[in-house]
């Protein structure tokens, strides 16, 4: 056995989804990077291997031909090809995946953002103007859960009578999904029968916004299949939630914790439209996403077979001392920031405009109102599957 193999067996057998690796994700991460052999495996939840430096997690994202995107999700079965579930163009390869993102990227650019961010300061302000009448909140169910998707029903131009619903089974796919593949099951049926039930309305009326556009795609002048349209929609919604809730509140919670922080933000607004936004999102990255191989690939020594998975740690790539200096600290002026927070390549989040906006402006309005607030609650408890970040954390305004 080489130095190699008995370094990686380290580290092997970690499971995805156990209160061990959520809680203590970076110092996990951090134990392999170090430890002669950065990349680890795992025959729990379907298998995956865990490769845990900036560069390898770079090279497995910028090489789709070798590591397919067709299967996202960090734990089941990886699904044989040509099945599983299909969210273009977050599942899509090369070339279908350029063709899939052009369909899209329309409703996502800087401009698009520009003309909803009024709504999103207004949402915003009300939201915390009712913490800081209450004073005390859980700062994911009384802030940034309702902002990030209220923002996105407007977005999307979801009818007021359904964004509860929509809500309601978004946070069951992606809160409880990971762990019950019949309440997955369940919430997914759900989703696709709402989803279905509006693009067909707007397929019938249809408006300027971004579900009208999805109902009445072509592609070489065909239109694009029912799998396709709902896919899309069902992605714009997942991606465009969970993430954003996630990094949005473990920002807050770090300012609760942080007041020398929170005080440099308040004292220096202008840090949140340079510096501040990205190393919140560098130091709290919330997603981990998977590829599957075509075809047998070394990685760091360790052989992986072709159909495996391999899980892009983006938030352990933002902590990789050789890339970052001092990894580990929060610096709210840090200038060179690589991080990958969006991902990297032809897969780099579609949202990012949207998702910066939205971070920005959730946490100018908050610092306007509750310049003071402490954490009330006791240890964090961080949540698991795709994305990762701060549960149940309450508050007090101070």
């Amino acid at each position: 056995m080489t130095d190699t193999n008995q370094h990686a067996l380290l580290h092997d057998g970690y499971d995805l989804l156990s209160d061990h690796y959520v809680q203590e994700a970076h110092a996990l991460w951090r134990d392999i990077r170090s430890s002669g052999c950065p990349v680890a495996h795992s025959e729990k939840w379907g298998g995956s291997w865990l490769p845990t430096t900036y560069d390898d997690i770079h090279h497995v994202a910028q090489n789709p031909a070798v590591f397919s995107s067709r299967a996202a999700e960090i734990a089941g079965e990886v699904p044989p090809q040509g099945s599983g579930l299909v969210l273009p163009p977050l599942t899509s390869d090369p070339p279908d995946h350029k063709i899939h993102r052009d369909l899209l990227e329309p409703y996502f650019t800087p401009a698009r953002v520009a003309a909803i961010e009024p709504y999103a300061q207004s949402l915003a302000r009300d939201l915390a103007r009712r913490v800081a009448v209450k004073g005390e909140a859980d700062l994911g169910e009384d802030y940034s859960k309702p902002f990030v998707l209220s923002l996105l029903t407007r977005f999307l131009d979801v009818p007021d009578d359904r964004q509860e619903r929509f809500m309601d089974w978004a946070i069951r796919v992606l809160k409880y999904g990971p762990f019950d593949q019949e309440l997955r099951k369940a919430a997914f049926d759900e989703a696709f029968a709402d989803l279905e039930q509006l693009l067909k309305e707007r397929e019938q009326d249809p408006g300027e916004d971004l579900v009208s556009h999805i109902a009445l795609a072509t592609i070489d002048g065909k239109p694009i299949s029912r799998k396709h349209r709902i896919g899309s929609l069902l992605l714009a919604v997942l991606a465009g939630a969970d993430t954003t809730w996630n990094a949005l509140n473990a920002s807050l919670n770090h300012l609760a914790d942080h007041p020398a922080d929170r005080a440099t933000l308040i004292n220096e607004p202008g840090l949140l439209r340079t510096t501040a936004v990205e190393e919140l999102l560098r130091f709290y990255a919330p997603l981990s996403i998977a590829r599957v191989t075509t075809e047998e690939v070394e990685l760091k020594g360790r052989c992986i077979g072709a159909g495996e998975r391999v899980i892009l740690a983006y938030p352990a790539a933002n902590r990789d001392p050789a890339v970052f200096e001092n990894p580990d600290e929060v610096q709210l002026d840090r200038k060179r920031n690589r991080h990958l927070t969006f991902g990297v390549g032809v897969h780099r989040c579609l949202g990012s405009h949207l998702a910066r906006m939205e971070m920005r402006v959730a946490i100018e309005e908050w610092l306007k109102a509750i310049p003071n607030f402490e954490r009330i609650s006791g240890a964090v408890k961080w949540s698991a599957g795709n994305a990762r970040g701060p549960e149940n954390v309450r508050i007090r305004v101070v």
